[in-house]
Order: C-alpha cells, then structure tokens, then sequence
C-alpha cells in the first residue's frame, strides 16, 4: 500500500489533468461551433436573399404592365399546335428556290 499522501497527490493530479482538458474541450468545441456558424451564415443570407429576389421579382412582374406584355408576346410567338413543328430548308434547297424564281421571270 502506498502512504496516504502519495494517494492524495495522484488524485488531485487526476482531478487536475481531467479539469484542464474538460476546459480544453469547452474551448476548442467553442472555437469549432462559431467557426461552423460563421461559415454557415453567409450560405443562409445568400439563401434568404435570393427568396426575397424572388417575391420582389414576382410582386413586380404582377404590378408591370410592361412585362405583363412581355409575357403575352412570349406565348403568343409559340406554335398554337404542339405537335407541328416548323421546318426551315437547307441552304442548299433555298439556293435552289431562288434559281427556280429567277429562272421563271
């Protein structure tokens, strides 16, 4: 058996090394979670910002007359069938129509 005041020594010095590494731990765990947040925050305002971008964007297409118009133009230029497709010759066959016109004047 060791004497009692060697026995004192070893667990204060347990309680020491376990007080020191639990105030590591909290540090170092701080210094990880601001870290994480500081990194995560710009993504979240990007993300908040461009929700935003998007209301604003849709409150002032409703409002705009100007793009109300816009759109209009927009599906009135579409094929009203969608099964039909337009198709545009070949330079070769425009060649060709162009020398058929000017051989019939």
């Amino acid at each position: 058996m060791a004497p009692p005041g060697l026995q004192l020594g070893r667990s204060s010095l347990v309680a020491q090394t376990f007080m020191k590494g639990l105030i590591r731990g909290v540090f170092y765990g701080a210094i990880g979670v601001t870290l994480f947040f500081l990194c995560l925050v710009p993504l979240i305002v990007k993300h908040i910002r461009m929700k935003q971008a998007k209301k604003i964007a849709a409150m002032k297409a409703e409002k705009s007359p100007k793009i109300r118009a816009h759109q209009g133009l927009e599906t009135s230029l579409r094929p009203k069938e969608p099964g039909k497709s337009r198709v545009t010759p070949s330079p070769e066959q425009r060649i060709l129509e162009e020398q058929d016109k000017q051989a019939d004047k």
